[in-house]
């Protein structure tokens, strides 16, 4: 895979000397630019559970994106969301649960909203999950970029290095997820003014109390995933990336 060019950065595969650069960002750009300790403040726990399993057990899925030799954001692909939560339940949650819980007995945290949003975790969060058939649409990813990096369309451009990497290894599907406001997002927006009926085959929503729960926000959220065949997401992203400049 070939570096791209996107403005005046570059996109590459992920290496292992970009894994302290990409945990940061995660935990900078964290709940829309919010940063991770708004809601957990134990950034090293955060990072291993949004990054562990992309930087560790499928690097080659990964993308950066450098401007003036230093990393400004990332996409973290996964091929098969199976593998996927068979690593996560098994190899990284559980020492991240027995680190999180021992640091919670032993009085490291000391905010308040650590302590819901670790109540919020076990006992909440996958109630409000909706299903994803990844039978159907196996594949997903994410990607966040540094404000200095927005706008340069380097959210599609990796996106798109994904879609080719996913068509060459035969996958056909994949699918997302998005937490919103139920009266809608950024995200609702994009999918409402793109002029065509057959973007999504598969859609689903439930309620979030994440935020209300952990933060005292009191506005309607809602987790929405869909699946998406894997040419018909291209389509998309093209779109997106000329009109909305992402």
């Amino acid at each position: 895979m070939n570096p791209a060019r996107s403005r005046t950065g570059t996109v590459r595969p992920y290496e292992p000397r970009d894994r302290a650069a990409v945990r940061a960002i995660c935990c900078k750009t964290a709940y829309r630019n919010l940063g991770a300790r708004a809601v957990f403040e134990d950034e090293e726990l955060f990072a291993d559970y949004w990054c562990n399993y992309y930087t560790d057990y499928e690097p080659e899925s990964c993308l950066v994106v450098e401007e003036d030799g230093a990393v400004v954001g990332y996409l973290f692909g996964c091929v098969d969301a199976r593998r996927h939560v068979r690593l996560m339940s098994r190899r990284i949650m559980p020492p991240l649960i027995a680190k999180m819980l021992w640091r919670l007995a032993t009085g490291r945290y000391r905010e308040p909203v650590t302590r819901r949003t670790i109540r919020y975790l076990l006992f909440r969060s996958w109630k409000e999950a909706p299903p994803v058939p990844v039978e159907r649409f196996p594949a997903h990813y994410h990607c966040n970029l540094l404000r200095k990096a927005h706008g340069g369309r380097y959210y599609s451009t990796m996106a798109v290095i994904f879609l080719d990497r996913l068509k060459a290894l035969g996958v056909a599907g994949l699918h997302g997820q998005v937490e919103e406001p139920a009266s809608g997002g950024a995200w609702q927006h994009m999918v409402n003014s793109y002029k065509r009926d057959d973007l999504m085959d598969y859609y689903a929503e439930r309620p979030s109390s994440f935020h209300r729960r952990v933060r005292g926000v009191e506005k309607p959220m809602v987790n929405r995933v869909w699946g998406i065949k894997l040419e018909t997401y291209r389509m998309w992203l093209l779109w997106i990336a000329r009109d909305f400049r992402i």
